[in-house]
């Protein structure tokens, strides 16, 4: 295949012209233009992509020397070869001093391809050539203008002293470069502690043929001003005598920079709050330490996962799409995060998250500080807890007194009747309703005081096992039969200090709710076991305290609760059974009535998983106390004299009705002061005094003080259904005075009154009775 050749004829001779072309299809495959004056030779010129110009010497509107002179001052450089039909020697002579190079005789045109072929050639070196020199003069004006414009000082030394120093250098210890080269060493702007090492450790290893070194030194700027150096150097020849060139850069504000960025690190590293960095996408690209600590992941196990990996499903999407809307706009995130820990164990953290920027205002990356507030909420919701069953606490006091008074009447009464009407009587009947609706208000007003904690607690040494046996048979029959009570009841489980009576209430009570959770059938677990609360787990459970404790604890595979339950579990009133099967007291009962003995109470549930509550309860290591044999109302001995001071009329009518019915003989007031009057008048008569605990003007206890001054050996039973002074009334009780609580009964009352003349007054008695009927 022919080489293409574009060739440009300089001749007034078109057939001459052709000639050539001719002549050059022999081995090219020529494409050629023919002009014969300088503007059309610059117009095509102008067009370009030749590789030759073929000239004649003479011609009548141009000539050959004139073409080379155009070329020459456009500067263009293409072989030009001179063609002639007569041409002389000095012609020839002339035309190649002008620049040609070649000429030939156009009779004589087979030298033209050898020399179009050897220019060509030449022409390629010396486009070659020109491009190397121009390649090495831009680099050389690059190097220097790199050199000259450096952020980093440059310098050469020979026997220690400047022979070369960019202007930066000079800047960094702030002279002129004139002055530093041949005029100082690299020793005059060392400070003058590291003089020794730059010597020893630099400049002489250099000056022995060291391989390539670099140090840090403290040097000394022309004002006295010490700044940080890092200097590079390497061994070189210049001039054919050894020197050495190396760079030098002012660190002074990086190592300040570092410093801070190592202050602020520890502070992260060491934060007490949770850090975490990650990119647009969520991923996580940095975590400090507290955070592993809090959420339980590694590191390992974090980095690149996205930040939902600590998501409890417990936050609806709207939540995040608001919290992404927020952080994306460049704006800061506020707000509270509930997760979840590598166990499964559900947190709560107070969060702020922010997008990090860069100079140019685009978001990068986003940060988030964090904050555990899981025993902060725990805290907060218990005293939200305390203050609403405070709130109905003060109602239930309130009403308690009154509403306990007339339940007295209503159900004392109410038995009475029954004892006077024949079984078989239809009145008998209605009378029994009456009193059964008298005990079931009873237990109601019962159950507000005592998770109310206002129940008058009468607390004796006990035996879990015993007092849950004693109780089984009686659960079997509640639960029914499509559901199996198991009981596993620790051996050796220690003895507790509490009213009997309250923890009946609180079995039966976790074991009514598992019935009514399990309404499908299964097991119901009743458990007892011994354990030790340290503070690590005082720490993760607000609300508890460190000590031995009997754990009395309830299982169901019911259906379980939600996180939305548990928080309201305890709410007086709240309940999720459907209407007329429960009245959202139970639970808070058995709230009150632990918190009031000292315990505390774990709840662990998920949605159809079950539920599990643990009942800690304070161990006493005090001996049991034994109960004495219950006597028969036939042994009661009415021989005696009783002083009865009530304010309540319709109770003191009551009590002295069925007292003297029994045979006693009664002495009443509703005024304790007129009560005092009657103890002065008669008191070598009166053996026992029955008095409500809360009256206007004087208290109960305060009425017994004063009577008991007088007449030490004097019996003593309290009858109250509410005192404001528990704690102080409790301690009363427990030096060996009585209490009987109201709404009470006829033969509550009459048993009352013989234990309390015999002085064997056991409170078992009373709480065998609870409706007041036998």
């Amino acid at each position: 295949m022919k080489h293409p050749l574009r060739i440009l004829i300089v001749d007034d001779s078109p057939e001459d012209a052709i000639l050539i072309v001719r002549h050059l299809q022999k081995e090219f495959s020529p494409i050629y233009e023919r002009v014969e004056t300088p503007d059309e030779m610059n117009e095509a010129l102008d067009r370009g992509g030749w590789h030759l110009v073929v000239s004649d010497y003479v011609m009548p509107r141009f000539s050959g020397l004139g073409a080379l002179q155009l070329m020459h001052e456009r500067g263009v450089d293409l072989p030009f070869i001179m063609v002639s039909g007569q041409m002389g020697e000095d012609a020839a002579v002339e035309a190649m001093r002008a620049g040609a190079h070649d000429y030939l005789i156009k009779d004589r045109l087979s030298r033209l391809i050898p020399a179009i072929k050897r220019e060509l050639r030449e022409a390629e070196v010396r486009r070659e050539r020109r491009m190397a020199e121009e390649a090495l003069s831009a680099t050389e004006a690059r190097f220097q203008s790199l050199v000259e414009q450096s952020l980093v000082g440059i310098f050469m030394l020979q026997e220690d002293v400047f022979i070369y120093a960019n202007p930066k250098l000079g800047a960094i210890f702030g002279y002129d470069p004139d002055q530093l080269i041949e005029k100082r060493s690299l020793l005059d702007l060392v400070a003058a502690d590291d003089q020794i090492r730059v010597l020893t450790r630099f400049l002489r290893p250099l000056k022995e043929g060291s391989e390539p070194l670099h140090i840090f030194f403290r040097g000394r700027r022309q004002d006295g001003t010490a700044i940080d150096l890092e200097v590079n150097g390497t061994r070189t020849l210049i001039n054919g005598s050894d020197a050495v060139i190396g760079t030098l850069l002012d660190i002074t504000e990086r190592r300040r920079a570092e410093a801070e960025l190592s202050k602020l690190w520890r502070a992260v590293e060491q934060s007490p709050v949770s850090v975490v960095i990650t990119d647009l996408r969520g991923h996580i690209e940095y975590v400090n330490p507290k955070f592993i600590e809090v959420c339980g992941y590694s590191e390992p196990e974090l980095i690149g996962m996205k930040t939902s990996i600590l998501k409890s499903g417990n936050m609806n999407d709207e939540f995040y799409r608001d919290l992404w809307q927020t952080i994306c706009s460049g704006k800061e995130w506020h707000g509270e995060l509930h997760n979840r820990k590598k166990n499964g164990e559900l947190f709560w953290e107070s969060c702020s998250i922010s997008a990090v920027k860069n100079p140019e205002g685009q978001i990068t990356h986003f940060v988030g500080v964090k904050e555990d507030i899981t025993e902060r909420k725990l805290v907060v919701d218990q005293l939200r807890q305390v203050q609403k069953m405070e709130a109905v606490g003060q109602l239930a006091g309130g009403i308690a007194h009154d509403f306990n008074n007339l339940l007295t009447v209503i159900n004392g009464y109410s038995t009475l009747l029954l004892r006077a009407l024949d079984e078989k009587s239809p009145m008998h009947k209605e009378a029994e309703q009456i009193l059964r609706a008298g005990e079931r208000a009873a237990d109601l007003t019962r159950q507000l005081l005592s998770f109310s904690r206002r129940q008058i607690m009468e607390p004796r040494v006990l035996d879990i096992n015993r007092q849950v046996k004693s109780v089984q048979k009686m659960l079997e029959r509640l639960i029914g039969e499509n559901i199996r009570l198991v009981t596993a009841l620790a051996p050796d489980a220690g003895l507790i200090k509490m009213d009997p009576g309250q923890l009946e209430q609180i079995v039966m009570n976790l074991v009514v709710n598992a019935r009514d959770a399990s309404d499908t059938g299964g097991v119901i677990t009743v458990e007892t076991t011994n354990c030790d609360l340290d503070d690590g787990y005082t720490h993760r459970h607000p609300g508890s305290q460190v000590g031995s404790f009997v754990r009395l604890s309830v299982t169901d595979r019911g259906q379980g609760m939600t996180e939305e339950v548990k928080q309201r579990l305890f709410e007086p009133f709240f309940t999720t059974k459907e209407m007329g099967r429960g009245t959202g007291l139970g639970l808070a009962t058995v709230y009150g009535i632990v918190k009031q003995c000292g315990g505390y109470i774990e709840v662990i549930s998920e949605p159809g998983q079950g539920a599990r509550f643990d009942i800690y309860l304070p161990r006493t290591f005090q001996e049991e106390e034994s109960l004495g044999k219950r006597q028969l109302d036939e042994d009661i001995d009415t021989d005696h004299t009783i002083l009865v001071v009530e304010d309540e009329p319709g109770v003191l009518n009551l009590v002295v009705h069925t007292l003297r019915m029994r045979g006693f003989r009664v002495l009443e007031t509703t005024d304790p002061e007129q009560g005092i009057v009657l103890f002065d008048q008669h008191a070598d008569e009166i053996d026992m005094l029955l008095t409500d605990v809360v009256m206007p003007f004087m208290s109960g206890p305060t009425l017994a003080e004063h009577l008991l001054a007088r007449k030490p050996k004097l019996k003593v039973l309290f009858m109250s259904g509410h005192t404001d002074n528990r704690t102080s009334f409790e301690k009363k009780l427990e030096r060996g005075m009585q209490f009987l609580p109201k709404p009470f009964a006829s033969d509550a009352l009459i048993r009352k009154v013989r234990d309390t003349l015999q002085g064997t007054g056991s409170q078992e008695v009373t709480r065998a009775i609870p409706g007041g009927s036998n």
